[in-house]
């Protein structure tokens, strides 16, 4: 919010400049005549100082907007009291109309031919109208062949990031890309017409292709970017994806400028075989990174809290969801205790997905249903004083709900909860509440899929 305003009043006083600069150079070089009398001169002096107003809500045509507005006001004006006849009102418009066109009515002289000097007003009215015209085609005609010339620099001069896979979490990356001024090409098999409007707005290059559609490799300049990210919902497309591209690169023998291709992978399973694949073969014709974001933000997490496990008096942590932050939290959890060689004894429980209550070295496994069953219940059958709460729930609103009863119930101890992006509004308004001391966020999804943390 203060980003905006302050870069809104910047763009604020650059208009103020330019307008100065703009009035002095008119009335300069150009004759002054009785056309700028005092009405109309009180309503541009209104119409240049409000306008900011306009720029502040409509940034991206607001040259559009003054343009047609500015022909507007001095036209009208103009034909309605500077013509020879008194014409009616919708005259006027009517011939103010006919600017946009860039065609001018000579109503200034009495047989209707061409004055050697049209009223200064008028000359205003009918070079902003031609102007707006002009720009209006050639930004249409732009836009309309936007895609295909950003397409054609990247397929000659490269140096751009590729994306395989759209969804919530490849386009918080993308907005990262895109705000570092990166050139950022999306492939997929499907996207929606909001999500394609949305993408092109931004600049980023959509290719929309059949994942076996081995084209799309040449077509995207693969071996000219800077950087792959396999990043599909499904973990076996990606798989399929990065095998398919060393067989093209194989066959082709193309110099290849890829410094890295990173894969996504939530399956343990094709985590250990990709691995393996990695150790016992040659290996790829480029550096290949495997990621798991969720891993990625549990790392982080424990990283930025070490002093738990090193100053705490004793560590009896709660993990509420056995899924994928919940199932990694635990995880890193047990490698960071083990990293500082903490002298206090770690316990977790876990409630989740389980089959029936179990325990597994010092992990204690309880079955819980959050459709179902009630967590305050199922934390006080436990009977177990925490000295930490994660909630690590699959949806945010249940998470802010469950860290808002909890903290009640157990206003001393830290409840950590894990929300997307988009919920982080919601989480200041309620660190602004009695609760402040005791709910914290585990941070977003967005804190990791960043270029610089992906070094890209």
């Amino acid at each position: 919010m203060e980003e905006n305003r302050s870069t809104w009043k910047h763009v604020t006083l650059y208009y103020y400049i330019t307008i100065i600069v703009a009035i002095t150079l008119i009335f300069g070089f150009a004759p002054v005549d009785d056309s700028i009398d005092g009405p109309i001169t009180i309503i541009l002096t209104l119409y240049l100082l409000g306008f900011p107003i306009v720029l502040r809500y409509t940034y991206r045509y607001a040259l559009h907007i003054f343009l047609f507005m500015l022909a507007f006001i001095t036209g009208f004006y103009g034909f309605y009291h500077l013509s020879v006849d008194n014409h009616s009102l919708s005259n006027a418009l009517y011939f103010t109309f006919r600017l946009y066109l860039i065609d001018f009515a000579d109503v200034f002289t009495v047989d209707g031919t061409s004055p050697t000097q049209y009223p200064l007003l008028l000359e205003i009215a009918r070079w902003s109208a031609a102007s707006y015209t002009i720009s209006t085609v050639f930004i249409a005609m732009y836009r309309t062949l936007e895609m295909r010339i950003l397409l054609f620099r990247v397929q000659r001069l490269g140096k751009h990031h590729i994306i395989f896979g759209y969804h919530e979490k490849s386009h918080l990356l993308i907005e990262d890309l895109r705000n570092h001024r990166e050139t950022v090409v999306v492939i997929d098999e499907s996207f929606s017409t909001d999500a394609i409007q949305r993408l092109e707005e931004m600049g980023v290059i959509v290719l929309q292709t059949a994942i076996h559609d081995q084209t799309i490799f040449s077509k995207s300049a693969i071996h000219k970017a800077k950087s792959v990210i396999l990043f599909e919902e499904k973990d076996e497309d990606s798989l399929y994806t990065l095998m398919e591209l060393e067989n093209v690169v194989e066959r082709q023998q193309k110099p290849m400028r890829l410094q890295k291709l990173i894969i996504h992978l939530e399956n343990v399973r094709y985590q250990k075989e990709l691995t393996s694949f990695i150790e016992n073969m040659e290996g790829f014709s480029f550096h290949v990174e495997m990621i798991n974001v969720y891993n990625m933000l549990s790392v982080k997490f424990w990283q930025e809290h070490e002093h738990l496990f090193t100053k705490s008096e004793r560590l009896d942590l709660l993990v509420v969801g056995n899924g994928k932050i919940g199932t990694e939290m635990v995880a890193e959890a047990e490698k960071m205790y083990e990293k500082v060689h903490a002298s206090v004894p770690l316990s977790l429980t876990v409630l989740g997905d389980f089959p029936t209550k179990a325990y597994i070295g010092n992990q204690k496994h309880i079955p819980f249903h959050a459709e179902t069953d009630e967590l305050v219940t199922v934390i006080e059958n436990d009977e177990k004083d925490f000295t930490h709460i994660f909630i690590c729930l699959e949806e945010d609103y249940v998470d802010l709900m469950e860290g808002i009863d909890l903290s009640e119930i157990f206003p001393e101890t830290p409840i950590f909860m894990n929300f997307s992006d988009k919920m982080i509004d919601h989480t200041f308004k309620i660190v602004t509440t009695e609760s402040e001391k005791t709910l914290y966020s585990m941070g977003t999804l967005k804190d990791v899929l960043t270029k610089e943390i992906l070094k890209l």
